[in-house]
């Protein structure tokens, strides 16, 4: 009974910090891909100048709390290059 009553609880808190872990990490997944849904998106509508960069930074975070000491922190970055199409295939006709 005494093994139990220290080693339960001990294993009741790590596997709730490893849910929360899993959950942080599927935060993080879903968010890169929003991001990258977002930045597809951009470049299909793009129809600006020649050529631009768009550049997002997302930043994803789990609350301290239970065993954790810290705060849990994952900085996302997006960046891509938006080209107008148009533009760079009558830019090809005009050199040709």
């Amino acid at each position: 009974m005494t093994e139990a009553a220290i080693s339960i609880p001990l294993i009741i808190l790590a596997s709730m910090l490893m849910l929360r872990m899993f959950v942080f990490y599927l935060d993080i997944l879903n968010t890169g891909i929003s991001e990258h849904r977002k930045a597809l998106e951009m470049q299909d509508s793009y129809r600006g100048v020649f050529i631009r960069t768009y550049e997002e930074e997302k930043q994803v975070e789990l609350l301290k709390g239970g065993l954790l000491a810290k705060n849990a922190v994952k900085r996302l970055k997006t960046k891509a290059y938006l080209i107008n199409e148009d533009i760079l295939v009558r830019s090809g006709e005009i050199t040709d």
